[in-house]
């Protein structure tokens, strides 16, 4: 299987290629991939972390326990201020639509530095990703708004690199750079990279005003994250240090591999392999130097170091927080094989997609019709293991409660101000499908520690609610108790068993407490 070629070959196939193809390889690729999301988007039920943010969006803030403000905009703005956050696929609208900007973004970045033929291979990596495409290009996560600004800046990096003394480049840097940062802090790596760049490559940079102005301008943007931080005894800071923090050095190899599995294949093996491949390709001179490319890798290198360093420590690294370095790979990937390559769709990125499609939209008909579920049969934890139950059931299930509340309101057995009760930020997933639809609020009660957003969302809802009167919903699959301590009755009011593909699937426990004991904790 001949997958490369050689530089003398490409140059000769491209140039009789008519560059504005790649730019229509582009729009039907992206706009086909746009319509699939989009139907996704509105077929598939917000999973446990999606609810979680759109929690955010009901009361903005200048700053959440967990991340920065700009998933919950994004959510505002693309449910126009709420009326629509009923339907799912509004509520994700932001992710679907900043995948489309992001993936442009790439193209024009590549397109600039080497070829739109490179920067259609950037596109079909961006959208062969499972990070990119899916958890921040589908799901609505503060990677969403992340990546458009992550990939503005890869952009903006390219165009200083080319006119070094434009100072609309310099301060559009720092503002789209202040931007990122406010969508999650993972964006401060893109000053990361550019000061390693300037430290190491490029001194004469600290002369230039340009350079000051721009980091101002991030600074200034980026304040509030502070300032909130300052008057919450530095919350966000905390939960981050500590889900980082290494107690002690003993080398955990089976964190390690998972880290470095999760790297490989969240990101997709054919993503990973062309990353990888392209950096040592680049550190070894075998590809046409780009000084962005430097940047790039100084920006990728280190975060995509940092993850692999502390899993060897901790089992704290999620799957997905490596996406960022490897978006910032992919213009390093994509240039090598414009230069290696002489098919417009070479064999390798056709495997990619293969691979991308075949997992996501099987991993989609899993959760629309896989017969039951492939997790725990057991009475008490029944559906436990399996993940697709994340994003299946709930909107049935709310169904049922939604008649077991109105008759017991009938009955005058519960007010119809009664709470909705938590012991944890998981929380919103059942807000967001059972309560939402009725008006009733969702308390969090128990651990601070697991409460998160909810110690906030408390000190605004407690004149709301009659927590004399509540209602907790637990899904058997998950892990979180009732806070039958907070009260001194607690009633089982009602099992729900919902089938899927015939067969039973999820678990859901409703129980009725009343009696409150204990003041609710918030934040103070």
């Amino acid at each position: 299987m001949q997958l490369f070629y050689s530089t003398s070959e490409i140059t000769s196939q491209q140039n009789k290629v008519d560059p504005s193809s790649y730019r229509k390889k582009f729009f039907l690729f992206v706009g086909i991939l746009f319509l699939l999301k989009l139907f996704l988007a509105f077929w598939l039920e917000l999973g446990n972390d999606e609810a979680y943010y759109w929690l955010y969006s009901q009361y903005l803030q200048w700053n959440y326990f967990d991340h920065p403000l700009m998933v919950a905009i994004w959510i505002r703005l693309f449910t126009a201020n709420l009326s629509l956050d009923h339907l799912e696929g509004f509520v994700r609208l932001g992710s679907v639509t900043g995948s489309v900007l992001a993936s442009w973004f790439l193209f024009k970045t590549v397109a600039l530095l080497h070829s739109e033929r490179a920067g259609w291979y950037a596109t079909v990596l961006y959208n062969i990703s499972f990070y990119s495409a899916i958890t921040a290009g589908l799901y609505i996560l503060p990677d969403s708004p992340q990546m458009v600004f992550w990939t503005l800046g890869l952009l903006l990096i390219a165009k200083i690199i080319k006119q070094e003394d434009s100072w609309i480049n310099w301060l559009l840097f720092g503002f789209v750079a202040g931007l990122c940062i406010m969508s999650k802090v993972h964006g401060a790596f893109l000053w990361i990279g550019m000061g390693g760049y300037i430290l190491f490559r490029r001194n004469s940079w600290f002369k230039k005003p340009q350079l000051y102005m721009a980091f101002l301008i991030t600074v200034i943007i980026i304040s509030p994250i502070l300032f909130w931080n300052v008057q919450y005894d530095f919350a966000t800071f905390r939960f981050h240090s500590n889900r980082v923090d290494i107690d002690e050095l003993v080398f955990k190899l089976n964190y390690f591999l998972k880290e470095a599995g999760s790297q490989i294949g969240f990101n997709n093996p054919v993503v990973f392999f062309l990353a990888v491949s392209a950096l040592g390709a680049f550190y070894r001179g075998k590809i046409s130097y780009q000084p962005a490319l430097v940047i790039y890798s100084m920006i990728g290198v280190p975060l995509a170091f940092l993850l692999l360093f502390v899993s060897i420590f901790r089992n704290v690294t999620l799957p997905h927080w490596s996406g960022p370095a490897y978006v910032s790979f992919m213009p390093l990937a994509a240039i090598w094989l414009a230069e290696h390559s002489q098919n417009s769709f070479p064999k390798i990125l056709r495997w990619g997609l293969g691979t991308f499609l075949v997992v996501y939209l099987g991993y989609s008909l899993v959760v629309k019709f896989y017969p039951g579920t492939y997790g725990s049969h057991k009475e008490e934890n029944f559906g436990n293991g399996d993940i697709s139950l994340d994003m299946y059931g709930w909107k049935k299930a709310a169904v049922q409660f939604d008649s077991l509340y109105k008759a017991d309101v009938n009955k005058r057995n519960m007010s119809a101000n009664a709470a909705m009760v938590t012991t944890n930020w998981w929380g919103a997933h059942v807000e967001y499908y059972f309560a939402r639809p009725l008006g009733l609020k969702m308390i969090g009660l128990g651990n601070p520690h697991h409460l998160n957003e909810y110690l906030w969302t408390n000190k605004w809802r407690r004149n709301e609610v009659d927590l004399n009167n509540a209602y907790c919903i637990i899904p058997a699959d998950d892990k979180y108790l009732v806070p039958a301590d907070f009260y001194e009755t607690k009633e089982l009011a009602l099992i729900i068993i919902v089938n899927r593909n015939g067969k039973p699937a999820h678990k859901f426990l409703m129980y009725r407490l009343k009696g409150l004991k204990k003041d609710m904790p918030v934040v103070s």
